[in-house]
């Protein structure tokens, strides 16, 4: 993809997204690094719409831990050289997770960095509406499953939106 395209990427959510976004209060997002689906543009766009941003620090092999933050200026270098909230951050409940993937499926199925952080973090909040974002191209014929794994309830990337169901309103 030319670095136009990807410029562009993921400046607004789509509608679906969007929907979900104006339906949450607290919006966990995390800090791209490397090839992963941005986020600062989404980071803005929620700002902008009065809601609450919060970002994960990792703590040890525990669940992700979410702290808000007011601008993604106030990220600092944290664990493996990932921008995150500092400890003054106050500690928030999210609504909507967006996490970041190395590659998902059409089963919803996603492959993270392997850790397993945010398979914990998702049992921790299990009300949250759980999005992935990734491009195109990670997408993979088939995810292989353990029964920690936990499927996403949609996935976004720069062409497209899957849903596992069509969102009511």
């Amino acid at each position: 993809m030319d670095p136009a395209t990807k410029g562009l990427a993921f400046r607004r959510p789509p509608s679906p997204l969007a929907k979900l976004i104006e339906q949450s209060e607290v919006i966990a997002l995390y800090s791209a690094m490397g090839s992963e689906a941005p986020t600062a543009r989404l980071a803005e766009y929620c700002i902008e719409i009065g809601k609450i941003i919060a970002f994960p620090v990792v703590t040890g092999d525990s669940p992700l831990e979410f702290r808000q933050v007011d601008n993604i200026e106030l990220l600092e270098t944290g664990y493996q050289n990932i921008s995150e909230p500092g400890a003054d951050c106050p500690v928030v409940t999210p609504d909507l997770i967006i996490t970041p993937m190395i590659a998902f499926d059409r089963s919803m199925g996603r492959l993270g960095q392997g850790k397993g952080h945010y398979d914990r973090t998702f049992e921790n909040y299990p009300k949250a509406t759980r999005i992935g974002l990734a491009w195109s191209v990670q997408e993979a014929d088939n995810i292989p499953m353990q029964a920690h794994d936990v499927t996403l309830e949609m996935i976004v990337t720069e062409s497209e939106i899957i849903q596992r169901v069509e969102m009511t309103s």
